[in-house]
């Protein structure tokens, strides 16, 4: 049989798909090299530990039957694991339906570096509305460039902090610890147009924090290398190889029971809920953080989910590691799907209440105007924090440090949850978009409460109706949700500012909580080299002006930096206006909300704001 010939058009293809690979790998690391020298990633020589024959079955007879793992690294004869190393040894191609059902191969690197689990952020935000009335969409933005005023930090600059105590006590703290990446700093590469992930970021990726039943949360704190940089450690060990499985909800919960359910709440009825709390690191434990971001907890007393055993991947669709999030969201920005709905109804009947009573019968009617989480969470926990002052602080005896002040904690129905038209839209710092389904046109979800002086003459009615209610009325039709209110106090620098919010400076973690001073802390991380890099030519004309455009500012002002870092023109502000946070965990059948809590003279709703006309409120009123 005559040996195959390639023409020349072969060998050209050839030739050049070399050549764009090279250049494109050669893209990647000049893009590294811009980078501080603090923040490019670079080989870590994780510890592998091999295990003889007779540990390995020990091992297998503790974990028990259930783990195909097992057998299959008998097989191979594997006592130890080396990371991605030893996952891409089977499974470097995976066979994944997408949204619409059809089964593809793909690469799983590609996949899962492709990620928001990896990345901290997505392109696709087709919800997401600049106060300039922009769609902020094919536009890089999440948890690792958009800065929030909950964790008073940001991904790029506290990755992985080590806290000192006045006792001397060492602790864990940063973005990293929620991050699947093992790298010293957050994927920044990646936000880069045509970067393709290095191979020592993909060989420290923690793939077993997601798919180890076993994996051991006390691995999981702050490591200094031999260079004297800090990443986080991962727990790489045999036994929690062998345990690997479809993610369950614990596994998921070991980074999202701090959003949910806050760090201090371990539930009794399932504290294999909170694998973060009851395991904090075994050197230097995680800084624990009293106020809870969301209020409702996924374990089996706060949500009936939880309590029937459902995994949040029978709700959340995956298509390899890309997840689901829904349609619907304010804060969250990174989504890989944001086109497939996540709702109730994707499992229960529709209608879903028994039409067998004139009660059934009614919650039914009301699904047109209503979402089903308004009545069924009924309450956030108590540790819900409303409102959080990052400008003062207190001390925590049992931890020994300073922290923010949570200054209004309320969990309650019509205090701690509003009640808001959505459409599922929402706005660049968190509000969400909507309208009255009745057009009464009184409805406005923006009212700037806390208006800065320097906009005390902004006219933010008229922008209102110019800007927003087009918006509001020309998406999706809107129902009445449940949303968690917060409003934060933070840093703000001045020159970078305008009437709806101005650019947060983070805080010194390790200062902050040694010392107490929110000054003293925002001056210090102003030295750190990726601020220094934010303020620079490079974030200005590739992400910030467009960044800050969204935020209803004319560019980005560079330089302020001295200014800021010296502490000048920097004071703590409110958000103008409060965030409304989506809430669809703390799921309860018992204690939902019935008819009276929102018909009757001390109803949960506020008429008047959510744009009633006055008779309208009179007839919907009325106990039923």
């Amino acid at each position: 049989m005559p040996a195959p010939r390639f023409g020349k058009r072969s060998l050209t293809g050839l030739i050049a798909l070399v050549l764009i690979t090279a250049l494109i790998s050669g893209w990647s690391a000049l893009i590294n090299s811009m980078l501080p020298a603090d923040s490019r990633p670079q080989a870590i020589a994780f510890p592998t530990v091999p295990v003889t024959q007779t540990l390995f079955e020990a091992m297998a007879l503790e974990l028990g039957d259930g783990f195909a793992h097992i057998d299959r690294f008998r097989q191979a004869g594997i006592l130890a694991y080396e990371g991605p190393k030893t996952c891409l040894g089977c499974h470097e191609k995976i066979s994944v339906k997408d949204s619409d059902g059809t089964q593809k191969q793909l690469d799983l690197m590609a996949n899962l570096t492709g990620s928001a689990h990896y990345r901290f952020f997505t392109k696709d935000h087709p919800n997401v509305y600049g106060f300039n009335g922009e769609l902020a969409d094919n536009f890089p933005m999440g948890k690792l460039n958009r800065p929030c005023p909950k964790p008073g930090s940001f991904a790029m600059t506290a990755w992985a902090e080590i806290v000192v105590t006045a006792e001397g006590d060492t602790l864990s703290e940063g973005c990293g610890q929620c991050h699947i990446g093992g790298q010293y700093q957050a994927p920044l590469g990646e936000l880069m147009p045509l970067y393709q992930t290095l191979k020592v970021e993909q060989d420290a990726i923690d793939c077993l924090i997601c798919h180890a039943d076993a994996y051991d949360m006390n691995a999981k704190q702050v490591v200094t290398d031999q260079n004297g940089r800090t990443r986080w450690g991962q727990d790489r060990s045999l036994k929690a190889a062998l345990s690997v499985d479809t993610p369950s909800a614990p596994a998921c919960l070991r980074c999202h029971q701090h959003n949910f359910g806050g760090d201090l709440y371990i539930d009794p009825a399932g504290p294999e809920f909170m694998p973060s709390l009851t395991a904090t690191g075994r050197d230097r434990p995680r800084v624990l953080h009293p106020g809870s971001k969301r209020g409702t907890p996924y374990s089996p007393t706060w949500d009936v989910h939880a309590a029937a055993g459902i995994s949040c991947l029978e709700c959340h669709i995956t298509e390899g590691h890309l997840i689901a999030k829904g349609t619907h969201t304010t804060t969250m920005m990174a989504n890989d799907l944001p086109t497939v709905e996540v709702t109730c109804l994707n499992c229960h009947d529709d209608p879903p209440h028994s039409e067998s009573s004139a009660t059934g019968s009614d919650l039914n009617r009301h699904l047109e105007r209503l979402a089903c989480q308004t009545c069924h969470i009924p309450s956030l926990h108590p540790d819900n924090a409303t409102r959080r002052d990052f400008g003062s602080t207190e001390f925590i005896d049992h931890e020994g440090i300073h922290v923010y002040r949570d200054l209004v904690k309320e969990n309650q129905p019509g205090n701690g949850i509003a009640y808001v038209w959505w459409n599922g839209d929402c706005t660049f710092l968190g509000n969400p978009i909507g309208d009255n389904p009745n057009d009464a046109g009184l409805y406005r979800f923006y009212d700037a409460a806390n208006r800065w002086p320097e906009f005390a003459d902004f006219d933010y009615a008229a922008w209102y109706e110019e800007v927003m209610r087009p918006i509001a009325r020309n998406g999706r039709p809107s129902k009445l949700y449940a949303m968690k209110r917060f409003n934060g106090r933070q840093h703000i620098d001045l020159q970078n500012m305008g009437p709806f919010g101005g650019m947060f400076i983070p805080y010194n973690l390790p200062n902050y909580y040694r010392y107490g001073d929110p000054d003293r802390a925002a001056s210090v991380e102003m030295d750190k080299s990726m601020m220094k890099m934010m303020y620079g030519w490079l974030f200005k004309f590739y992400m910030l002006n467009k960044f800050m455009s969204f935020m209803g500012i004319d560019g980005w002002e560079t330089a302020s930096y001295e200014d800021v870092r010296a502490g000048r023109q920097v004071e703590p502000r409110w958000i103008p206006t409060d965030a409304m946070l989506e809430i669809s965990h703390g799921i309860r059948l018992e204690g939902a909300l019935t008819c009276n809590r929102c018909h009757g003279p001390d109803g949960v709703l506020d008429w008047v704001g959510l744009g009633y006309t006055t008779g309208e409120i009179e007839r919907l009123s009325t106990p039923r």
